[in-house]
């Protein structure tokens, strides 16, 4: 829960009062910034912002300026994915405990480690093999994806030769 404070309490600062009150609250946080824990890097005053998100226009601390950026993306992006800045605070608690979960036991294809690439040497060492060997043999083309093909691997095997890859 926001903790809101009376109409008479808010004062509404000018902007020669930004640096004097964001170096005043970031000593009060210990130089620290509340969302990373990490020392003030580039310290912004943060406020909730009346015009895009229909907030308080309040000041809520000092962060780094990361979290900062991060803080607003996700407040100004919300509206959008259809969560209220009401519900906001208890989506988020929820994302961090998903994230934390155990993940299952697959891998994405976007991520899945790719095959190895023939180098082009290693391939014409084999071809130059196959092209001295007796009788009309003929190589198959270096595969345009590098990915060792099935009559290549044959050849490899006949000609006792190791394929070669990039690392």
């Amino acid at each position: 829960m926001t903790k809101r404070f009376s109409k008479e309490k808010i004062k509404v600062l000018g902007w020669g009062d930004i640096g004097p009150l964001r170096e005043a609250i970031s000593q009060k946080q210990g130089g620290f910034c509340p969302i990373c824990q990490r020392i003030l890097n580039a310290p912004c005053l943060d406020h909730h912002h009346k015009k895009r998100i229909k907030g308080s226009g309040q000041i809520r601390g000092v962060l780094c300026r990361g979290c900062n950026v991060m803080l607003g993306k996700i407040e100004n992006n919300c509206i959008r994915y259809s969560i209220s800045q009401e519900e906001l605070p208890e989506v988020l608690r929820r994302m961090a405990q998903y994230l934390e979960q155990e993940h299952l036991p697959y891998i994405h294809p976007s991520d899945a480690s790719k095959p190895p690439k023939l180098m082009k040497s290693s391939y014409n060492k084999l071809k130059k093999l196959v092209d001295q060997a007796p009788g009309k043999r003929k190589c198959p083309e270096y595969p345009k994806s590098g990915k060792l093909t099935k009559p290549l691997q044959k050849l490899y095997r006949e000609f006792c030769l190791a394929p070669e890859y990039y690392s």
